[in-house]
C-alpha cells in the first residue's frame, strides 16, 4: 500500500514540474536557434562517407531544436587525423562542431601512428550510420 501511494506522490511531483517548468525542460531550443552546427568531413566530397551522412543531416535538423544550419567543410588527410587533430585542439568545445572521421581515425590512435594528436579517450564518440562501423 505504501510504495502505491509513493508512486502516486512521486507522479502527480513529476507532472507538476513538467507543467510548471517546461522552459528549463527545453532551455536546449534557444542554444541552437540561429546558430550553425559545422559537420567536418576527413574524406573529399561525394564519397559515401559523405553520403551516408547527408542522408542524416535531415534527421538532425528535425529532432535538434531550435532549428539550427547545418554546414559541411572538408578536411581529407592522414585517413582521419587531420580532421581527429582539428577536433581535439582547435574546435570549439560548444557542441557546434560534428567531426565525421573514417575508422582509420580510431585505428591510427591505438597503434601510435605518426601524427595523431588526439586523445581518444577525450573525444565523444557518437555512432556511426554505417552498420559495420559501430
Amino acid at each position: 500500500m505504501k510504495s502505491k501511494n509513493m508512486t502516486r506522490v512521486l507522479g502527480l511531483a513529476l507532472l507538476t514540474q513538467l507543467v510548471l517548468l517546461p522552459d528549463v525542460l527545453y532551455s536546449q531550443s534557444e542554444f541552437y536557434r540561429g546558430k550553425t552546427i559545422r559537420i567536418i568531413h576527413g574524406r573529399n566530397a561525394g564519397g559515401s562517407g559523405d553520403l551516408r551522412v547527408r542522408a542524416l543531416v535531415p534527421f538532425l535538423q528535425k529532432y535538434i531544436s531550435g532549428n539550427p544550419t547545418i554546414v559541411h567543410e572538408f578536411m581529407p588527410g592522414g585517413g582521419g587525423r587531420k580532421v581527429g587533430n582539428y577536433i581535439y585542439e582547435s574546435a570549439a568545445a560548444d557542441g557546434l562542431t560534428i567531426g565525421n572521421a573514417g575508422s582509420g581515425m580510431v585505428s591510427s590512435a591505438v597503434l601510435g601512428a605518426k601524427g595523431v594528436q588526439y586523445n581518444l579517450d577525450k573525444l565523444i564518440f557518437l555512432g556511426s550510420p554505417y552498420s559495420s562501423t559501430h
